[in-house]
């Protein structure tokens, strides 16, 4: 298959745009990993994986609209094809991890309502007090 040219600009945005989905599918499996370890920063990773996927929605926009202009000679490149991988593992791999945040969720607000009840139920025994306004002489 003959290799189409494409302009500079456009290269190095797939190249960029490649190197960012690979970090997004990085990020996603220290987030499958973090799953199943109780000592993970769960939030933090959540959070970078956030700006990760920011940075990368943003960078879209731009490699759109430059494939916009290049038309059809851009679909067999190779940075291209690699790109369109990227993707899809990252889809699938967002696939599998979705049911288990879903559980995970599920259980957390479980044990918060049931943490919340308890609380309830506590917050119903009053320590009765002997309104005498005694004075206390000794500290033993």
């Amino acid at each position: 298959m003959e290799e189409k040219s494409i302009s500079n600009q456009l290269g190095s945005s797939l190249a960029c745009s490649v190197e960012q989905y690979r970090g997004v599918l990085e990020h996603l499996m220290l987030l499958s990993n973090a799953l199943t370890s109780s000592d993970a920063d769960f939030q933090n990773l959540v959070q970078d994986f956030s700006v990760k996927q920011a940075v990368a929605q943003r960078h879209d926009e731009t490699l759109c609209a430059l494939l916009a202009k290049e038309g059809d000679a851009v679909t067999h490149h190779p940075l291209y094809l690699q790109r369109l991988d990227l993707i899809k593992e990252v889809l699938e791999l967002n696939h599998l991890l979705l049911p288990k945040i879903n559980g995970m969720m599920a259980l957390v607000s479980h044990e918060l309502t049931g943490l919340k009840n308890g609380r309830i139920v506590l917050g119903g025994y009053k320590q009765t007090t002997h309104k005498q306004g005694r004075l206390v002489k000794s500290s033993a």
